[in-house]
């Protein structure tokens, strides 16, 4: 399939400063470098390609045969350009600019009698089928899902989104690597001011190379923050709704995953699924996956409270349980917590880095005997092994916050463990304080809360899913931006 690109522009000038020799040495050591030349009654015209991501028929079709069977000889520009029969080209005017096109897929043909370039399109590059999305899927709703050729991801968006108000400005990033880049959004659904700042971002990076979408979520939003403030999805009907929302998406050649701007926390507890589903149903759904992202922040920090320095507050009947439990455990509460947290996490990283097939039998294997032995072998508690088990099946439920939520327990812990229920409560103002001060895009990370338009948005689509009908419009705008 051939490659064609939306960044088309054709320059004007005089003179053309591409030399055939000059491009064919800066060439010459590439395997897959071809370069042909055209005959014609009295001229020889140079063409120049890469073999490996050009569709060769395409070019033997529509460049070299009318090129090479033309009656009269080229003598003006305008010949040229009718004598070859392509939908799309542009000029080239030195070497540096035909370096690009052809490391790029696009050939070049040099009429040296004319002083006159040309690029074509003429791309095909190999690239993954678009296939059911792997992180999330839906029961219910589409499951397509991007792939890592540009121009399909793109046209997965198109054939959502038939409205002339979506905008898609191309972006070259990186100096060595040249990598594509999209950014879309909706003209008059997206605020100006965010357009801006992401554009002049974008802009302003100085990467010698950039490979994926990460570096340009960095640049983006370069605070320190486990938290990601810049959202992502590899699925484009989530990304046309957050279109349509207002927001803007960025899409990187060679990246299966689109970034959104701004990202809000609550997104975390959402689900591609709530926007197929009766909105009651939601709702509720919703309300476990807060329940569960609180069950994982908050309950291991709140055990080793309660069991080191606050025995009075637990009913007697269970101090008695736990007493006899913990009676062969050679290890304080918190040792015994915080080994557990290892025994999972480990589990957790050797499922993710093996074949999903073992991966997933070996984490859940891993666990049921790792839990088992420490509990025969003296090294944990039986309430421990629970409250561990609790932790680790509540904060599956929240993928995207998995990582974050994992640190926080943590220090959550070591809280609890120093200073009991005063530095339970001390970790948890932490947290609200540092969700508090983030920002994406200058927008508050816990928008709507805070805001003007909190109680306004409260019942449209955060904890609770409204109306399709409501949800549907824009909610963005400039007075909801903060700036520090």
């Amino acid at each position: 399939m051939a490659y064609y690109p939306y960044y088309f522009t054709v320059k004007g000038g005089d003179r053309m400063g591409v030399q055939a020799d000059e491009l064919a040495a800066k060439l010459s050591g590439c395997f897959d470098f071809i370069r042909r030349d055209i005959v014609m009654k009295h001229s020889v015209i140079p063409l120049f390609f890469i073999e490996t991501i050009c569709d060769s028929g395409y070019i033997s079709q529509h460049i070299i045969e009318p090129l090479s069977q033309a009656e009269t000889e080229i003598t003006t520009r305008e010949a040229a350009q009718q004598a070859i029969s392509v939908s799309k080209f542009g000029e080239v005017h030195d070497l540096a600019e035909a370096l690009e096109h052809v490391l790029a897929g696009d050939p070049v043909v040099i009429f040296e009698e004319l002083g006159y370039a040309i690029y074509f399109d003429a791309r095909k590059i190999e690239s993954r089928a678009v296939e059911k999305s792997q992180f999330e899927s839906s029961l219910v709703g589409s499951n397509e899902s991007f792939n890592e050729l540009l121009v399909n991801n793109v046209s997965l968006i198109r054939k959502r989104m038939v409205t002339e108000n979506l905008k898609i400005e191309s972006h070259i990033l990186g100096r060595q690597s040249k990598t594509q880049a999209v950014l879309l959004y909706v003209e008059g659904a997206a605020p100006g001011d965010l357009v801006a700042t992401v554009r002049q971002k974008m802009e302003a990076m100085e990467n010698e190379f950039v490979l994926g979408a990460q570096y340009i979520a960095e640049a983006l939003s370069p605070g320190k923050t486990l938290f990601d403030t810049i959202g992502y999805s590899d699925k484009p009907d989530a990304i046309v709704a957050k279109l349509f929302e207002g927001r803007i998406s960025v899409i990187v050649n060679g990246t299966p995953f689109a970034l959104t701007a701004p990202c809000f926390f609550f997104e975390n507890l959402q689900s591609p699924d709530d926007y197929a589903t009766n909105r009651l149903f939601v709702t509720l759904l919703r309300m476990v996956r807060f329940g569960s992202l609180l069950l994982s922040l908050l309950l291991p920090g709140f055990y080793v409270a309660l069991t080191t320095h606050h025995f009075s507050l637990i009913p007697s009947a269970f101090v008695f349980k736990l007493a006899v439990s913990r009676s062969g455990v050679p290890f304080p509460t918190v040792v015994e917590v915080i080994l557990m947290f290892l025994f999972f996490e480990l589990s957790r990283e050797a499922g993710r880095r093996l074949p999903h097939q073992i991966g997933q039998a070996l984490s859940i294997v891993g666990a049921l005997i790792l839990g088992d032995a420490a509990v025969g072998a003296g090294l944990a508690s039986q309430a421990t092994v629970v409250v561990t088990g609790i932790y680790a099946i509540t904060s599956f439920i929240n993928p995207r916050l998995t990582s974050a939520v994992s640190v926080w327990a943590v220090f959550s812990i070591i809280m609890s463990a120093c200073f009991g229920l005063h530095g339970f409560y001390l970790g948890f103002i932490l947290l609200a304080a540092h969700l508090a001060s983030l920002r994406s895009c200058d927008y508050p990370y816990l928008f709507p809360l805070g805001t003007e338009r909190s109680f306004r948005t409260a019942n449209r689509d955060i904890l609770v899913r409204g109306p399709l009908s409501r949800v549907s419009r824009p909610f963005l705008y400039s007075g909801s931006r903060s700036r520090k």
